[in-house]
């Protein structure tokens, strides 16, 4: 007969059957987490793709000009770099987003 006491814990058992629980001690886990790191290495993830050939990411400079335009702003001729010392027209910055996105309808 069972008595009350094995009733009440029933994962004690007498070890027939019974599955032990395994440790980890701290150098098993610090060499395996060294082992990943490893295989991981210190160079990124990859989060951003690449940033293209030379004439795209001229292009996407041209695009998103950083600098000041001199229609809308006193001319500063040191604030431009020397390759950049002609912003485009006002009426071709206007059509950039709309040339891109015809589907915006503007």
């Amino acid at each position: 007969m069972f008595s009350v006491d094995r009733m009440a814990r029933p994962w004690q058992s007498n070890g027939i059957g019974h599955m032990r629980t395994t440790q980890l001690n701290l150098p098993t886990l610090l060499g395996v987490s060294l082992l990943f790191l490893s295989f991981t290495g210190c160079r990124g993830g990859g989060w951003f793709p690449p940033a293209g050939t030379m004439n795209e990411q001229q292009a996407n400079a041209i695009v998103h000009d950083p600098y000041p335009q001199n229609d809308i702003a006193p001319y500063e001729a040191a604030s431009r770099p020397p390759s950049y010392q002609q912003p485009l027209p006002e009426p071709v910055r206007n059509r950039l987003v709309p040339d891109a996105m015809p589907w915006l309808g503007r």
